[in-house]
């Protein structure tokens, strides 16, 4: 039993550094060879989303569509689908959002050949089946240097906006005398002399009274 034992050790000892060796040349890239083309990274998503792609490469033996939430420090991915054999240089295929909570996803596309693996990401998904979708947020793209640019100098011109000028009424005269005031005046003088004609004739009449029962 125990010969058995060691020699099941050997074996495994002599083999180890071809598992290591073949466990090693499988190595994660990024590059052309698979891309996701839609959704595009900050795109807000609703229901059941096309998931469009391409595949660069002939002798692929896998493809698997997978997301993770957008804060994923243990580097958790849930798979969506997976393709196994012939790759097509085109794919098509539907990610259901239905079952998950609105917030931020990354989408991951991961093809492995025989010795790599290649992936693609689109980052900064909103999922929005239960709330109001925002604008989507653009990727910052690149600042050309400023020696490759020239920005043309703007000169700021002024201009004069006529004001128009309103003539302001002036207050009215306290001493100006219209003609309503004339003639109020007018008959009031009229009556004052119609009244003091009265009275001198009343005077008159009485003083000639007097002098005729004297006689």
């Amino acid at each position: 039993m125990v010969r058995i034992i060691v020699g099941v050790s050997i074996l495994l000892m002599s083999l180890f550094p071809l598992l290591v060796a073949d466990a090693q040349e499988i190595t994660d890239s990024s590059s052309s060879q698979v891309i996701i083309i839609s959704p595009e990274p900050g795109q807000a998503l609703q229901g059941t989303v096309l998931i469009i792609g391409e595949v660069d490469i002939d002798d692929a033996l896998k493809l698997e569509l997978s997301f993770s939430y957008a804060d994923n420090p243990r580097d958790t991915w849930f798979l969506i689908h997976e393709i196994e054999g012939t790759i097509p240089g085109e794919f098509n295929l539907e990610w259901d959002t239905n079952t998950l909570t609105d917030g931020q996803y990354t989408l991951r596309a991961v093809l492995t050949t025989g010795e790599e693996r290649f992936t693609s990401t689109v980052p900064g998904l909103r999922v929005r089946n239960y709330s109001v979708i925002e604008t989507s947020t653009p990727q910052p793209t690149a600042t050309p240097a400023p020696e490759d640019t020239q920005s043309p100098t703007v000169t700021p011109t002024m201009t004069i906006t006529p004001i128009p000028h309103t003539a302001t009424p002036l207050p009215p005269n306290p001493a100006q005398i219209n003609t309503r005031d004339i003639g109020f005046s007018i008959g009031k003088g009229a009556a004052a002399a119609f009244g003091l004609f009265a009275i001198l004739g009343l005077y008159q009449y009485v003083r000639n009274r007097r002098r005729s029962s004297d006689r």
